[in-house]
């Protein structure tokens, strides 16, 4: 049975050594860890920003494919209309899609999130 010490002059508190050593851990801790979470953060910009790129190949993709089964969808090889139906991948926050369509040949298509881009490519099939 553990008895109560009510009213002994016991130790209050925590010495200035065990705050040092938990700073020093915490310090420790703090120096490995957070570069690998902002590491972690352009890694997700990264891959946010392929994702962007492979959403507009698949909007491409997904037009032509509608042209070819319903001519009335409407979809064209010109750069004007590849960049508009390449516009409507949506995109929110510090994420935009450019797609530069040259020739009737495909589109050259920029991801941004964040500052962090990537690039792709949407091939005419019968181009």
């Amino acid at each position: 049975m553990v008895k109560a010490r009510i009213g002994s002059p016991g130790q209050q508190g925590f010495t200035l050594i065990e705050i040092i050593a938990v700073l020093v851990i915490l310090g420790i801790l703090a120096v490995v860890a957070v570069p690998k979470y902002f590491s972690l953060q352009d890694d997700a910009r990264r891959a946010a920003a392929q994702g962007l790129v492979a959403a507009a190949q698949s909007q491409l993709s997904l037009g032509y494919a509608n042209q070819k089964l319903n001519s009335s969808y409407g979809f064209a090889t010109t750069a004007t209309a590849l960049n508009a139906e390449c516009q409507k991948v949506s995109v929110s926050g510090n994420a935009y899609i450019r797609c530069d369509a040259g020739s009737n040949n495909g589109a050259t298509i920029q991801g941004y999130v964040d500052g962090v881009n990537n690039s792709g490519v949407w091939n005419n099939p019968e181009g």
